[in-house]
C-alpha cells in the first residue's frame, strides 16, 4: 500500500509544474504566504529598529533605573519586551500558517488529485 505522500507525488507528476502554478488555489496560497511573511517581517523590523533607535538616540532614558533604587534599567525592560514580542509574533505566525495556509495547501492538493484522476 502506498503512503499518502507517495500518492500525492504520483498525482503531481501527472501534471506539469506550469499547470499547477496557473491554478487559482496555488496563486492564492502564494499570495497569502507572501503577504503574511511581509507583514510579520515588517512588524518585527519596526520593533527592532525602534529598539535600536531608543538605544542610539535616548541613552539617558534607556539608562534610567526602574525602580529608582534598583540596578535594572529601562533598557533591560525594553530588551525583555522586544524578546517577548518576537516570541509572540513567531507563535502568531505559526498558528495562522498552521490554520490558513495548511487549509489552502490541502485545497490545492485536492484539486490536483481530482484533475489527475480524470
Amino acid at each position: 500500500m502506498q503512503s499518502k505522500k507517495h500518492r500525492s507525488l504520483n498525482y503531481m507528476s501527472a501534471l506539469s509544474l506550469s499547470e499547477i502554478r496557473e491554478r487559482p488555489a496555488f496563486k492564492e496560497l502564494v499570495q497569502k504566504r507572501r503577504k503574511m511573511r511581509v507583514t510579520m517581517i515588517s512588524m518585527m523590523m519596526l520593533v527592532f529598529i525602534g529598539y535600536l533607535f531608543a538605544w542610539a538616540f535616548l541613552p539617558e532614558f534607556v539608562n534610567l533605573r526602574l525602580p529608582a533604587d534598583s540596578s535594572v534599567t529601562i533598557g533591560i525592560w525594553i530588551t525583555v519586551v522586544v524578546v517577548l514580542v518576537a516570541i509572540l509574533l513567531s507563535a502568531y505566525y505559526a498558528m495562522i500558517a498552521g490554520k490558513q495556509l495548511d487549509l489552502l495547501n490541502e485545497k490545492l492538493i485536492k484539486d490536483i488529485h481530482h484533475d489527475a484522476k480524470k
